[in-house]
């Protein structure tokens, strides 16, 4: 069945199912750590394979996509220019590091980060020869690698509300330049911050999106503003947002 097909189907069907669907999805994630919960998407699969053998890890077609990608990564690699000189980055979520290869070249000390054991272990050998620091690590909970600017693509999406709440506590402490990318709805109101348990799944199932200045988040930066805005293929869009801390 084709993509469009897919969606078309999905949008004719009645909201109480996908809420039954959705319900069933996430109750194999119930009771998972972190580590557990996304350990388990990447060996079932859930967002989908690289269809190379010798790739086991996956993020996803938002993570690959040319058309999400590549205005991410101008956009980025003009923000890093504008420092007098290279700062040091957190990659908070790099997942299989697609998006954070292309971006290493304009950073100084490049610590990149995730949830997974196994999937860092893969990306230290992988990608050895960028001269990254890859660290297992739950930004939920675990002390944060301090750097001047954070990354943080396309993750606190798949998390609840708590653990994002735990994350916005802390960052101010370790960073002075947070740049956060999320998939919205395309509208430009939507009710922001809709609860979700951790896992593959994002707010867009419920008509909704991660809003940081929003409540319960209520980050209070110095400064924002929006580098990059990119429809998706998946419908929404991905807003990449700068905040000075």
């Amino acid at each position: 069945m084709s993509w469009a097909i897919k969606q078309a189907v999905k949008r004719n069907v009645p909201e109480s199912i996908r809420r039954l669907v959705r319900s069933f999805k996430n109750r194999q994630y119930n009771k998972l750590s972190s580590e557990q919960v996304f350990t388990k998407v990447y060996e079932s699969r859930a967002w989908g394979d690289s269809g190379d053998p010798s790739r086991p890890f996956f993020s996803g077609s938002g993570s690959h996509r040319i058309e999400e990608t590549s205005t991410y990564v101008q956009s980025i690699s003009e923000f890093l220019s504008t420092f007098d000189s290279k700062p040091d980055v957190a990659d908070l979520g790099c997942g299989d590091f697609f998006v954070g290869s292309r971006i290493r070249e304009h950073c100084n000390q490049y610590t990149a980060c995730d949830v997974v054991p196994s999937l860092i272990e893969f990306n230290r050998n992988q990608f050895k020869e960028l001269a990254v620091d890859f660290r297992a690590l739950d930004l939920t909970r675990d002390e944060l690698p301090r750097a001047d600017v954070a990354f943080v693509r396309q993750v606190l999406q798949h998390l609840s509300n708590d653990q994002i709440k735990s994350f916005v506590r802390r960052a101010p402490l370790a960073y002075k330049y947070l740049v956060v990318t999320e998939h919205v709805p395309s509208k430009r109101l939507f009710k922001p911050n809709a609860d979700k348990p951790a896992g593959p799944g994002t707010r867009m199932g419920y008509e909704s999106g991660v809003v940081l200045t929003a409540p319960p988040f209520n980050l209070l930066p110095k400064y924002e503003r929006q580098l990059c805005r990119v429809d998706s293929v998946d419908t929404g869009c991905l807003e990449t947002t700068l905040y000075v801390l």
